[in-house]
């Protein structure tokens, strides 16, 4: 089995795992726009919330075709879920830093960036049907191989968001030449694939972490244990600037000790 075959396989298992775990229906509410916000915008914004009560994505589309996409309080199509699912399981095993660091993103503001791209909900639909799209990969701009999900294939061209890498966020959607992107063979096997079982783990964590945030917006210090379940820089940067801090008072006093005999 070569390393591509093990990620694919790795990746079957985390989807299945997780796809147990979700709860569904997911149901469409639409946000009223409150005094801080522009109540004369052209946009509505709407939540895709999960029987939980978790927010599974958050949505911003233009008020004149909003719900020919989405009426208020309307079950979303199980494929909607699966979508998601299935990008969270290809995501998962890879370990570079601007990946997990799109996990949140990915888990609340994916379906947005088809939406800039699809015009109808039934176009919407049969994108999301077909299993081979979404997947992480990197493509192409100007010289540089750049890290991204790819959202589908049209006409020899593939629609692109590109991952910043230090804030995981989405860039707008474009479209490129299929011979953009990276051999994904040859990437994909050349990643360090994490197990199933930590694949699960990460995907479990990222969840419980968006849960706590929507329950308690108020930021809280990373945890050593979720440095060491999660080494990326949100987690350790606190981790090091604490150990580094206690380091240096250490350092004085033992010096302090040396000079002073005491």
């Amino acid at each position: 089995m070569t390393n591509f075959d093990h990620y694919r396989a790795t990746v079957d298992k985390v989807n299945t795992a997780i796809l147990r775990k979700v709860k569904l229906p997911w149901q469409v509410e639409y946000q009223i726009p409150d005094q801080a916000s522009n109540e004369d915008s052209d946009e509505q914004e709407l939540l895709m919330v999960s029987p939980s009560g978790l927010v599974c994505q958050r949505l911003s589309l233009p008020k004149s075709s909003v719900k020919a996409f989405w009426g208020d309080q309307e079950s979303v199509c199980s494929l909607v879920s699966e979508y998601v699912v299935r990008g969270a399981a290809r995501l998962a095993p890879l370990r570079q830093q601007s990946y997990r660091n799109n996990f949140p993103h990915w888990f609340e503001q994916c379906v947005q960036q088809l939406h800039y791209l699809i015009g109808s909900k039934e176009q919407l639909l049969h994108v999301m049907t077909d299993s081979h799209y979404p997947f992480p990969s990197k493509v192409k701009i100007e010289g540089t191989y750049l890290p991204c999900w790819v959202w589908y294939k049209e006409n020899n061209q593939l629609a692109v968001s590109v991952i910043d890498r230090r804030t995981g966020l989405f860039s707008k959607p474009q479209n490129v030449n299929a011979d953009h992107l990276v051999d994904n063979d040859k990437w994909f096997g050349a990643q360090v694939i994490d197990s199933a079982d930590e694949c699960i783990d990460t995907i479990t964590y990222y969840i419980s972490e968006l849960a706590k945030k929507q329950r308690d917006p108020v930021e809280s210090e990373p945890t050593l244990t979720d440095a060491l379940h999660n080494p990326c820089s949100s987690t350790l940067s606190p981790i090091l600037s604490v150990a580094l801090m206690m380091g240096i008072v250490a350092g004085f006093f033992i010096l302090l000790k040396v000079i002073l005999g005491f």
